[in-house]
């Protein structure tokens, strides 16, 4: 059981996260996910998936948190 409730409490914090990579986007003047994921390097599909809460590698957290001029600290600051 221990397992299926990590797994959940982790889907429900990349969603959070998924969620706060969007505001940011839209912050940032980008209305369409396609046009952000085209300017900075990022797979349209995949980065519409991390929107939605998709689990993502180290390599790409940086990625976005750079794009938006933040360290990946502040990216995920009070998501937990």
């Amino acid at each position: 059981m221990a397992g299926k409730k990590s797994e959940k409490l982790d889907q429900e914090y990349y969603k959070r996260l998924g969620k706060r990579i969007k505001d940011l986007r839209i912050s940032a003047g980008y209305k369409n996910a396609d046009f952000f994921a085209y300017d900075h390097g990022i797979g349209r599909s995949q980065y519409s998936e991390y929107e939605r809460g998709k689990d993502m590698r180290l390599s790409t957290l940086r990625k976005l948190a750079v794009a938006h001029g933040i360290t990946v600290d502040v990216l995920l600051k009070g998501l937990a």
